[in-house]
């Protein structure tokens, strides 16, 4: 047995392993670095004053001066216009099922 080929071979196997953990140790900080500017594209998002602008609109507030992405001013207008037209259909409706509650 040569005793000089298996320490070589060994020392191979050594350096792949080396290799493998520079590009692994690589990569993870790489990852890590991916995913901290996520998270500060997510910190610097204004989820509060959209779902603060989603609020006044539902609840019929002031039109908002910066409107959500995909959305479209005269929508809003004609979705409010529709409401009102529908509540005197809701006001019967809710008489109706006040007069049945009373006759139970």
């Amino acid at each position: 047995m040569n005793t000089g080929s298996a320490m070589a071979a060994f020392e191979r196997m050594e350096d792949k392993v080396v290799q493998l953990e520079a590009r692994s140790q690589a990569a993870a900080e790489l990852a890590g670095d991916e995913l901290e500017g996520k998270f500060a594209r997510l910190e610097s998002s204004s989820v509060e004053d959209e779902l603060a602008a989603m609020k006044s609109q539902l609840l019929g507030g002031a039109p908002q001066a910066q409107a959500l992405p995909g959305t479209a001013t005269s929508s809003t207008s004609t979705n409010a216009s529709d409401s009102k037209s529908s509540e005197p259909a809701i006001d019967a409706e809710l008489e109706d099922l006040k007069t049945k509650l009373d006759q139970l």
